[in-house]
């Protein structure tokens, strides 16, 4: 369990490196702590989901759809089909690739970047949470740092030092995070929805290509180095995060007030 802790020396300094920018202007007071309940909720959710998520995907695979009566009807009868169906979904025309990619936009695009996009909108609806277009960055990365922070130490549990290490600096939730907030914080100081669609859909589409192509990086050759590429890309990400968020600190880029009038969740 405490091999999972590692990487916390680096969640400890992307906590920092955030909230450095509210020295001045503090959230409300319980404003922090709705964050981090935010991201508790968020990951909690994720745990209890994931299994439906995995029979949605293993349904989808089967082409059940194509006769669900007679899925439901097979399932009654006999409910270890299911498990099997899930255990073995090789089978089909989309190749293994596409279906790894399928897979990782249910249970890490849609239900991770759903749940953290959710979850944080809901946490800054209180009034002061978001008051200029850095708050938003704020929120969205306390999130996702949090997030990360207690998914490595789950992940953590059962894994080596230098895998566990490498799965913290490659914080990708902390960069989602990020992006989030400043597509959120753009809607709100333009009163463009547009953004939005974007803070929510830009994190799940990379999130959602770049664990897919991971996760078929056994399939070949190609797939190996594509896969390893876009373990890299995680950690590039992250790193251009810190140093976006330090010009845009240092600049004050983002100290932009947000619309008055705008609905902020």
């Amino acid at each position: 369990m405490l091999m999972g802790f590692v990487g916390l020396p680096i969640s400890i300094t992307l906590y920092w490196l955030m909230l450095r920018s509210k020295k001045e202007d503090p959230f409300p007071k319980g404003g922090l702590l709705r964050l981090l309940i935010a991201a508790v909720i968020s990951v909690a959710l994720s745990s209890i989901l994931s299994l439906p998520m995995s029979m949605i995907v293993a349904i989808f695979r089967s082409g059940a759809l194509k006769d669900l009566p007679g899925f439901i009807e097979l399932i009654q009868n006999d409910p270890s089909v299911l498990k099997q169906m899930m255990e073995n979904t090789d089978s089909g025309i989309l190749s293994m690739t596409v279906r790894s990619i399928v897979d990782m936009f249910f249970s890490a695009g849609l239900l991770e970047e759903g749940l953290k996009y959710l979850t944080c909108r809901m946490a800054i609806r209180k009034e002061g949470m978001v008051r200029t277009w850095m708050d938003a960055v704020v929120a969205f990365a306390i999130v996702g740092i949090t997030f990360e922070l207690l998914e490595n130490v789950a992940f953590g549990a059962g894994s080596d030092v230098v895998s566990t290490l490498l799965r913290a600096l490659a914080s990708a939730h902390f960069a989602f995070g990020v992006i989030m907030g400043y597509f959120h914080g753009k809607s709100l100081v333009t009163g463009k929805k547009r953004y939005r669609l974007l803070s929510f859909f830009v994190p799940l589409l990379y999130h959602t290509v770049a664990n897919g192509l991971m996760a078929s990086m056994s399939l070949s050759k190609i797939n190996y180095v594509i896969g390893v590429a876009s373990s890299i890309s995680y950690i590039i990400a992250a790193i251009a995060a810190v140093i976006i968020v330090l010009h845009w600190q240092k600049n004050k880029t983002l100290d932009v007030p947000v619309l008055q009038k705008q609905d902020q969740a």
